[in-house]
């Protein structure tokens, strides 16, 4: 691998971004906008030979075939419809490239935030004065699609999940009573002991409040939860430790 990266990394490094398609005729716009890998989408069956390109996204040692296939069917699918925002001229996409995490200005150049901009705050008049932002096609399916994630995922939560929600709340809710009567219980225990001068058994009783003898797979029985089982968990007050060890120095 460090002898074969020479070629895609310094002697020929056209082979990272393989746009062999646009070679075919330079001249041809369209052609560079659907298999283009620079500004366009890269519809393209042999995109590049840089081992490094490959796995930014499809990690192909990694994750299994079907998590690759549903990433590059996804991919495909995105960008037909950024095809279709980008020739139906929606919001001036085709007077821009069409695959672009830039913003622009009307006239096509780099949006630079700073010209609209006076003391940290957005100046309505240099901005009226310069340009609104303009995204490209691919840029505007790419925060349609962040926008429209966000309140699916509640729906999905709720449509598909509500049953493990609702059982962390009921195991939430079940551990603080425990956790109230356990107070209440040793509490009164210790000052009953303190009461009759047995200071060794008031410190016994109040050691108790903070220990938990609960476990964090109580539960589950899932195949992970059989197999961790078998080890001993780790101490709460090793938790504590470490939450010290790391605000002390801090607040010093």
């Amino acid at each position: 691998m460090f002898l074969y990266y020479w070629f895609p990394g310094y002697i020929f490094q056209g082979l990272s971004y393989f746009s062999w398609m646009t070679w075919i005729k330079p001249d041809n716009f369209n052609l560079a906008a659907v298999t283009g890998s620079q500004f366009g989408l890269g519809f393209n069956p042999i995109p590049t030979f840089d081992w490094n390109v490959i796995i930014q996204v499809y990690q192909p040692l990694v994750l299994p075939f079907f998590s690759n296939l549903q990433i590059y069917i996804g991919t495909f699918v995105s960008g037909l419809f950024i095809l279709a925002i980008y020739y139906s001229k929606n919001m001036f996409t085709n007077y821009l490239p069409i695959n672009s995490s830039r913003l622009f200005t009307n006239k096509g150049t780099k949006f630079v935030v700073s010209k609209v901009i006076t003391n940290g705050r957005l100046d309505e008049e240099k901005y009226k004065a310069y340009s609104p932002p303009f995204l490209c096609a691919g840029n505007l399916l790419v925060y349609g699609a962040f926008f429209a994630c966000y309140p699916l995922t509640f729906c999905y939560v709720l449509l598909d999940q509500w049953r493990l929600v609702a059982d962390a709340y009921r195991m939430l809710l079940k551990s603080f009573m425990d956790y109230c009567y356990k107070l209440f219980r040793h509490t009164k225990l210790a000052f009953a002991n303190l009461a009759h001068g047995n200071i060794k058994g008031f410190i016994v009783e109040l050691s108790k409040i903070v220990t938990d003898d609960s476990h964090m797979y109580e539960g589950f029985d899932d195949p992970f939860v059989q197999m961790i089982k078998k080890y001993d968990e780790v101490p709460d007050w090793w938790f504590f430790m470490v939450v010290l060890l790391q605000q002390v120095p801090l607040s010093v």
